[in-house]
């Protein structure tokens, strides 16, 4: 059985949404015991107690920063614990715009519940911020204004002054030189023109483990809640999580 987590919700909206998505559950048989945080039960407790109780499946339900925030607890707890074959699934209530849904290649809720009862699996990579900050999605170093950083690996040294970066948990890594901001000339021609033009002020690269440090404290992000603040050190652990995902399509062709 599954144990879900539902993030606290924030309107009358997202209760009727709730109802929606208890109702198509229980209609395809995937039942399972359903929790939601609140100021006396934290999503920590709540991942451990499911796990206590015996669960191998969590699912959360929610905003992308809500369900990478049960992924990292599911992450240490199940490590501390020395539990194995656990399995995490989710249910994400925003679709546009949507890294977990991106992720999944889910583009509505009953895909996104459907794919539950289909439980076809998969290992993806996760990323540390040490000491002991899991990701699962594509995290964001940025503020309201560019700033000076320092990126280095095993192997080379990046100083930059940035507009933003953008990292995978795959460690895969853009940053995005305050030059590449778009003046007036350069918005207009795009627009009358519609030609794409590189951007060489875009950098990327990919390694196992850096470290990114700055003069001021800059904040990591997902989903605009804030995860760390530089200076950090990241690294990425391969196929580390077991997700529930959709089955690859197979398109049959008329000959």
């Amino acid at each position: 059985m599954y144990y879900y987590i539902f993030m606290p919700p924030e309107d009358r909206k997202t209760k009727r949404l709730y109802e929606k998505i208890k109702l198509k559950i229980g209609l395809l048989g995937i039942s399972g015991e359903m929790v939601q945080n609140t100021p006396l039960r934290t999503v920590e407790e709540l991942t451990e107690l499911g796990l206590t109780k015996g669960y191998n499946t969590i699912i959360a339900i929610g905003k992308d920063s809500f369900i990478n925030k049960v992924a990292h607890f599911l992450i240490n707890i199940s490590l501390a614990q020395g539990k194995e074959n656990i399995t995490f699934g989710a249910i994400p209530i925003e679709y546009n715009e949507s890294k977990i849904s991106q992720m999944l290649k889910i583009n509505n809720l009953n895909e996104a519940i459907e794919n539950l009862r289909n439980r076809h699996l998969k290992k993806f990579d996760v990323a540390l911020i040490e000491p002991n900050k899991f990701f699962i999605l594509p995290i964001e170093v940025c503020k309201n204004k560019p700033f000076y950083c320092n990126l280095s690996t095993k192997t080379y040294f990046i100083k930059t002054l940035a507009k933003k970066i953008k990292i995978t948990p795959s460690l895969r890594c853009k940053i995005m030189d305050i030059r590449s901001i778009p003046n007036l000339f350069q918005k207009a021609t795009k627009f009358l023109f519609s030609a794409p033009r590189d951007d060489k002020y875009t950098s990327s690269f990919r390694a196992k483990s850096f470290s990114i440090e700055s003069n001021e404290l800059i904040p990591i992000q997902i989903d605009n809640e804030i995860l760390a603040k530089t200076p950090i050190k990241l690294h990425t652990i391969p196929k580390l999580l077991q997700l529930i995902v959709p089955r690859d399509k197979i398109s049959v062709r008329n000959n």
